[in-house]
């Protein structure tokens, strides 16, 4: 696997190493953020290949993802594939549909964890690192799909705001923001 994958999920394997007694909850948490950030970073890389885009925009792309008020990993979802124009179901694969459905489940119980509230779930440690089994499968798996498709993993290097010179890529991301132009679609784009 790429090094921005592994990268990624060294802290979380520190926890998980460690003998924290949260480092179930406090794992899968961080495999979470993960997780939203790969799909919010491919998405800017996507959005960063629009040929109109210049360097200069980067503050620009970052400010209207920052000012966005209605974000979540589906609308990143949705928006991989509406620029690209592939699916993050082809980029991840056959395991897509079982993930996606582990991925909703995590997303239920971090929607709850991460607001102090019970799941009524009873999940133990060991459930817990169940999830972010699934989770961090999830991410190696569009890792790979992305850096094969677009060029960018969504973990690889200091920033997402890069050209990546793929022709078939810009010509996606041009056809999809033609309508409205970049900027506004960056500020309003749903799944």
């Amino acid at each position: 696997m790429s090094r921005g994958f592994d990268g990624e999920f060294a802290s979380v394997d520190l926890l998980l190493g460690s003998e924290c007694e949260s480092r179930g909850v406090d794992g899968f948490c961080l495999a979470w953020i993960k997780l939203e950030r790969q799909l919010r970073k491919i998405t800017a890389n996507l959005l960063y290949q629009a040929s109109d885009i210049t360097r200069a925009d980067t503050g620009k792309i970052r400010a209207a993802l920052h000012d966005h008020g209605g974000l979540s990993h589906n609308s990143f979802i949705g928006a991989i594939g509406h620029l690209s124009g592939v699916s993050v179901s082809d980029l991840i694969g056959d395991r897509y549909r079982g993930l996606k459905r582990e991925v909703e489940a995590s997303f239920r119980n971090r929607q709850k964890i991460l607001h102090g509230q019970q799941t009524d779930e009873s999940l133990s440690r060991e459930a817990l690192i169940g999830r972010i089994t699934d989770i961090r499968e999830w991410c190696e798996r569009l890792s790979a799909g992305a850096m094969d498709r677009f060029g960018y993993d969504g973990f690889s290097g200091p920033t997402s705001l890069f050209k990546t010179n793929r022709g078939d890529v810009i010509a996606a991301v041009d056809k999809a923001v033609k309508r409205r132009g970049w900027q506004e679609y960056a500020k309003t784009f749903q799944r």
